[in-house]
């Protein structure tokens, strides 16, 4: 007995290009709520390591394993690198008398201690232009805090810094018309007796600041937008 023969239905044309249209607007939807989870998620990873490169080159001199020792940036057109460098007892020792926070690397004893570079985020040190050296600073610690200095952008007014600060490169761009990537800030002395310092911008959302004291003890916050903006320790 024959069978009856089946019948094999598939997608017409515009079926299948209704279902092409609704994941073209599905995509469009969801591509903005990614790039800002990406953007949070590289910017915070870069804030860890930075956060961890300067913890890490305190507690070795605290510890004794070098008696000075350099946290070093740099911020170009296109990353952001941060290099530690540590100077040994014996070298120490020789240059005690005219020590410097020397960004030269052949000063050092061990000077890549620790490296981290990211081309998502960018911090307040301004780069040049494409075929410019890109801009640097570095602080420089020691165990009672006598030796601590600072090199380059961290010390060009005169005194030494104690903050630097982390952004998003592509808010940073988005923000300066895609012309400055690094993170720009301004004081606030609404209250002279504590002006605070805040990002020029100040709806961004991926705004970090990375502090110090110069016995080195670290302090990471984040910029909030919420209730006229503030600090938040980054526990």
């Amino acid at each position: 007995m024959l069978q009856p023969e089946k019948k094999t239905k598939g997608f017409s044309l515009i079926e299948l290009l209704v279902v092409i249209a609704l994941f073209g607007i599905l995509a469009s939807v969801a591509y903005p709520s990614f790039s800002s989870w990406m953007a949070t998620r590289n910017t915070n990873d870069a804030v860890t390591k930075m956060e961890s490169a300067f913890k890490s080159i305190t507690t070795q001199i605290q510890r004794g394993v070098y008696p000075f020792g350099q946290v070093h940036v740099s911020n170009g057109q296109n990353e952001v690198v941060i290099v530690t460098r540590g100077m040994g007892q014996e070298n120490f020792n020789q240059r005690r008398l005219t020590l410097n926070c020397s960004e030269d690397e052949g000063d050092w004893d061990a000077s890549n201690i620790n490296y981290f570079k990211s081309e998502y985020a960018t911090v307040n040190l301004a780069p040049g232009g494409e075929e410019d050296a890109p801009t640097t600073g570095a602080i420089c610690f020691s165990k009672d805090g006598k030796y601590y200095s600072g090199a380059g952008e961290f010390a060009a007014s005169g005194s030494v810094d104690t903050v630097i600060f982390i952004c998003s490169r592509p808010e940073a761009l988005e923000f300066s018309d895609g012309n400055s990537p690094f993170c720009q800030v301004e004081i606030d002395d609404t209250d002279e007796f504590n002006p605070v310092v805040k990002p020029l911008y100040v709806d961004s959302k991926n705004f970090y600041s990375i502090s110090w004291s110069i016995f080195g003890t670290i302090v990471t916050e984040k910029w909030s937008s919420k209730d006229g903006g503030k600090w938040i320790e980054r526990q």
